[in-house]
């Protein structure tokens, strides 16, 4: 078996990026490539809780994806966000090898790694590519943060919730389902 040697000094372009194995987790942000260990169990079990709440709501509406699904925004930003969803008049934006363009809604379960990433970073990210809505759910501190995309591609906080209360959405019309039940 060959060893693969990632080489940190270069600006990577989503054509290396689509080079290498597809078992890796790694992402690109703004020409970097950025390796992470796959999430524990704690992250996979509130990823399926949110997943589930949601998807019952959205089959209608759209296609729900879970990670590892990449989202290439352009050719120096690939991101792998751990819950993706598109709206049904924009689906033309899935592609064989991913997401090609900015989805309507994404969540981001943090980690104490990832938690400058998720929260500064991708959030700036996501608000410039034009993501509609984004959600940073921290296991932590058992809080939701519900971002909505204002004018001038920045966003407002529209929900903040910390251990309990209702979760709703601003994109996802319905949608509701109490927030204690994610950090069980």
């Amino acid at each position: 078996m060959a060893t693969l040697t990632i080489d940190k000094s270069k600006k990577w372009t989503v054509e290396d990026y689509m080079l290498l194995d597809e078992d890796l987790r790694c992402e690109i942000i703004d020409s970097e490539l950025i390796m992470t260990p796959a999430p524990n169990t704690k992250h996979q079990r509130i990823s399926k809780s949110l997943f589930l709440k949601i998807i019952d709501l959205v089959k209608e509406s759209g296609e729900l994806f879970y990670a590892p699904i990449d989202v290439c925004f352009d050719k120096e930003n690939v991101f792998q966000p751990d819950l993706v969803f598109v709206k049904k008049e924009r689906l033309n934006i899935i592609q064989e090898k991913g997401i090609i363009g900015a989805p309507d809604l994404i969540v981001e379960i943090i980690s104490p790694s990832n938690s400058y990433i998720d929260r500064y970073v991708k959030k700036t990210k996501y608000a410039q590519f034009g993501v509609k809505e984004y959600w940073i759910a921290d296991p932590g501190n058992k809080t939701l943060e519900v971002y909505k995309l204002a004018e001038g591609s920045d966003y407002q906080l529209f929900l903040f919730l910390a251990e309990e209360g209702e979760v709703k959405s601003s994109l996802l019309e319905g949608l509701t389902f109490e927030l204690s039940d994610i950090f069980k």
